[in-house]
């Protein structure tokens, strides 16, 4: 935490495969966010009293070194092996000291006073059960539209690279469905079950928050190793899409 001596109001919890993303040879050309300049934006930026969990999925010697003696690095899980989004998620959860909990890729960049304005909307309405700076609305259990609004708006899913809920809200449904591992639309699953538990997804996308994606492993087609198995992107999206779609189809239009 930057904010020396104060108690936390926000967990922040980050998982990280690489130190360095690396390169998607089809956007070769698009600048890359690592994990050393989001912690670099949080310690500039954000003012608000924090604590920093890191959940290192990681084999790289270097990295881990990086996580273990980061100064602003509150607290850290180190696995042997990767465990995928909803895992690293729910450590993250399990370790955090906070009433609220950030979710945040390592490839997002955070301008001033954006997670502030996050935990403030997020606190002030009790219906509101998460909140990001971007999200989207769905139709038979598919995208379709994007939202874009010069105020906070609902919406039927918030995207996975930053979002604030509650801790409590995280505890009551059970965490994040790990049947999705290693990654793909566990975001919008617990969006889904928000939702279904009568809360509202918001956005606000006035929040200077900015994702650098384009070097993600969804944004290419490439083979992930997790939990001793491996799968390609392609094969992995049409699975976990066809889960999500077992798991919900008839319940929301």
């Amino acid at each position: 935490m930057n904010i020396a001596n104060e108690t936390p109001l926000i967990s922040i919890i980050i998982p990280v495969l690489n130190l360095s993303r690396p390169i998607n040879p089809k956007r070769f050309f698009m600048p890359r966010q690592t994990i050393k300049d989001t912690l670099a934006d949080i310690q500039k930026n954000v003012r608000i009293p924090h604590e920093i969990i890191i959940v290192c999925n990681g084999d790289d010697p270097e990295l881990k070194q990086f996580v273990m003696s980061h100064p602003q690095v509150t607290r850290y899980c180190i696995n042997s092996e990767n465990v995928g989004v909803a895992r690293s998620w729910n450590m993250g959860a399990q370790l955090a000291d906070s009433k609220v909990l950030c979710y945040l890729n390592d490839d997002v960049s955070i301008g001033v006073g954006a997670l502030e304005s996050l935990y403030e909307q997020l606190l002030a309405d009790p219906k509101i059960g998460e909140i990001g700076p971007s999200g989207s609305f769905w139709r038979d259990c598919a995208h379709y539209e994007y939202a874009e609004s010069d105020k906070p708006v609902d919406v039927d899913a918030v995207l996975g690279f930053c979002f604030l809920m509650r801790s409590s809200t995280f505890h009551e449904l059970g965490g994040f469905d790990v049947n999705y591992s290693p990654a793909g639309c566990e975001e919008i699953d617990m969006s889904y079950r928000i939702r279904a538990a009568g809360l509202r997804c918001v956005v606000d996308t006035r929040a200077p928050i900015k994702h650098y994606h384009h070097h993600g492993v969804s944004a290419y087609k490439v083979d992930i190793r997790y939990l001793g198995k491996t799968i390609d992107t392609l094969t992995l999206h049409e699975r976990n899409t066809a889960y999500f779609r077992k798991k919900w189809q008839n319940i929301f239009p």
